[in-house]
């Protein structure tokens, strides 16, 4: 005999079905379909001419998982080791900004890093700019920081560190 509450999982079993299981239901179709909706398999023996492409996201995550690691399990050990009232404090601030919206995270940084941003305004102001063209014999007027496998190490790094730390820290306490 089913609860009668079992009944409220419905609208969360409509939208996971929607939202969810028909996006990667299209993808199949996608997958194995020609321009006309014919059947094929043509699409898979392309795949070969994207390998720079994949080697470099598995490049990319691997780095961005082993900063992760550096980062976050001394954070979570040292975490661990203090007394309760830190402890709260430290996940307040590490779960803070997952508050916020994934995307406007991620848009947040790129005014911090591009070419007239924050960064680079700070950068121009302590004169490290300067002394960079100084010591290096260029002409920058900033730093590009926008576009780079840097920037993507560095947005992985900050939206996915939480998620590295707070089962760390668990497991550890």
């Amino acid at each position: 005999m089913r609860s009668k509450l079992s009944y409220l999982s419905i609208p969360y079993v409509i939208w996971m079905a929607l939202f969810v299981v028909a996006p990667i239901i299209m993808v199949v179709i996608y997958a194995f379909s020609t321009a006309d909706g014919g059947f094929t398999l043509a699409n898979f023996s392309r795949m070969g001419t994207y390998a720079v492409v994949f080697f470099r996201s598995f490049k990319l995550a691997l780095i961005a998982t082993v900063v992760c690691l550096l980062i976050g399990y001394p954070v979570s050990y040292m975490m661990s080791k203090e007394g309760p009232r830190f402890q709260r404090l430290a996940m307040v601030l590490i779960m803070l900004p997952m508050w916020m919206n994934f995307l406007l995270r991620t848009y947040s940084w790129m005014s911090i890093l591009e070419n007239n941003g924050l960064l680079n305004q700070l950068f121009q102001h302590i004169g490290l700019i300067d002394l960079y063209n100084r010591v290096f014999g260029t002409n920058l007027t900033f730093f590009r920081m926008l576009n780079t496998q840097g920037e993507v190490v560095l947005g992985i790094v900050y939206n996915y560190l939480p998620f590295l730390i707070m089962p760390i820290y668990s497991v550890i306490v």
